[in-house]
């Protein structure tokens, strides 16, 4: 049975319809919902040093430690009876130059998680920031390996620096470009462009579709060293500023 050529082409707008509406509301959906679209993988707590360790003395044994803060109420701990987090943390620490880690936080949406999750920090040590949620003399143990007393220090000592605001103007930006995207995508479906692609595939959906997979792998592009948040985002404002004037002027 052979189908008429205008009712192909009818049902033909009519997927093409349905998938920009539904790539549109997507594209909303992560700007508006979706905590992971151009997004760093890492969570901040606004206050620097939170998760910061080092080790700020080191002694032949635990009576030989002098430093003001140690007392008998601190936590001491072997080696060997630390959690495998605590030891992961506390080597890390140990084998740094400066003798000092800092412990990065992946989201909890994270699919995979190149650090550490919140509930993977050492519940032997104590994180946070004096002043803000702990006293002083939270932030030190002590762990004895191998003849030898370390005291390690976590968190911050004073109120750290607030949130860091420098990338704002840019995340706002790019999500802007997410919904101007949308917003065509919208608009393509009311007013359906004519010719409305290549006969293979629509530009504006193919545009969409790639800019919202773009989106959700920005995280992952941060995490693996490939692109920074502040690079994704800034591709993306330039890939829409530019494509969106060429398509309307060109391909529609």
């Amino acid at each position: 049975m052979n189908v008429p050529p205008s009712i192909e082409t009818s049902d033909r707008s009519t997927v093409r319809g349905l998938v920009r509406v539904v790539l549109a509301v997507s594209l909303v959906g992560l700007v508006f919902f979706y905590p992971g679209a151009m997004s760093s993988p890492y969570s901040e707590t606004g206050l620097d040093g939170y998760y910061d360790n080092r080790i700020v003395e080191q002694a032949s044994d635990v009576g030989s430690i002098e430093h003001a803060e140690v007392t008998d109420e601190t936590s001491v701990y072997r080696y060997s009876e630390l959690s495998p987090a605590a030891k992961d943390v506390f080597d890390e620490t140990r084998s740094a130059e400066d003798d000092s880690f800092t412990i990065r936080i992946c989201h909890d949406w994270t699919l995979v998680c190149d650090e550490y999750y919140e509930s993977d920090v050492p519940a032997e040590f104590r994180y946070g920031a004096v002043g803000h949620n702990v006293d002083e003399d939270e932030l030190y143990a002590v762990i004895v390996d191998d003849g030898r007393a370390y005291v390690l220090q976590t968190g911050a000592l004073g109120h750290g620096d607030g949130w860091d605001l420098e990338g704002l103007p840019l995340m706002i930006l790019s999500s802007l470009m997410l919904l101007s995207v949308s917003g065509v995508l919208f608009h393509n479906t009311v007013f359906p462009p004519n010719p409305d692609g290549n006969g293979f595939a629509s530009y504006d959906i193919a545009f969409g579709f790639l800019i919202g997979v773009f989106a959700l792998a920005v995280p992952y592009l941060h995490m693996g060293g490939i692109l920074t948040v502040s690079q994704s985002r800034t591709l993306t404002v330039g890939a829409v500023a530019v494509g969106l004037p060429t398509y309307y002027s060109v391909l529609r």
